[in-house]
């Protein structure tokens, strides 16, 4: 069954399409969750409210071009809402950026080259110097396949944000892994 179609049913009421829609995007969405926080607890929660206001709304909700952007929106939000209230009631001075946990999956092509202990450290280590949003503009490009768009919708900023974003995270990712083998796993980043 298509996606629009379980929304399309989500919508007029019937909980089957609800728990269709969860079963299909319950596991990237933990993840995803998982990215801004290591609470596995915090992030079970959020995605179970996600799943409990959208029935909630059902009869608000309008009709989406993605559903996977739609969730893994609205399970951004929640996440960063809850750790905004957890912060403020433990620390009331103001909120810090959120963090963004991010380690890209290293994908058939770039395993292919048999990377050593210390080359996979490497790019680990690359990564942590890029910032928060980076890691996520790169994350949903790269890990989960989003287009440009979608994931403006998904960290809610325009377009050129995202593409700036991209560029900067992948020309700073050159700027350290200049030599070597590592231009190959730079070249399965693609174009930006």
């Amino acid at each position: 069954m298509s996606e629009a179609l379980l929304w399309s049913q989500l919508r007029r009421g019937r909980k089957a399409a609800l728990e269709a829609l969860y079963r299909a995007h319950a596991p990237v969405l933990l993840q995803y969750g998982g990215k801004f926080s290591a609470d596995r607890q915090l992030v079970e929660d959020c995605l179970q409210d996600l799943f409990v206001n959208l029935w909630q709304r059902r009869e608000h909700l309008g009709e989406v071009s993605s559903v996977r952007s739609y969730l893994l929106v609205a399970m951004r939000r929640q996440v960063i809402r809850q750790l905004s209230s957890r912060q403020k009631r433990e620390a009331p001075e103001e909120p810090q950026e959120y963090q963004f946990d991010c380690e890209l999956a290293i994908d058939e092509q770039i395993a292919a080259r048999e990377l050593s202990g210390e080359q996979h450290l490497k790019l680990k280590e690359a990564l942590e110097q890029l910032t928060p949003r980076q890691k996520e503009a790169i994350y949903l490009k790269y890990q989960l396949g989003m287009d440009y768009e979608d994931i403006g919708k998904a960290m809610d900023i325009s377009y050129q944000s995202v593409r700036n974003l991209a560029h900067a995270a992948l020309s700073r990712l050159r700027e350290l892994l200049i030599r070597g083998w590592w231009i190959g796993v730079l070249n399965f980043f693609g174009n930006y």
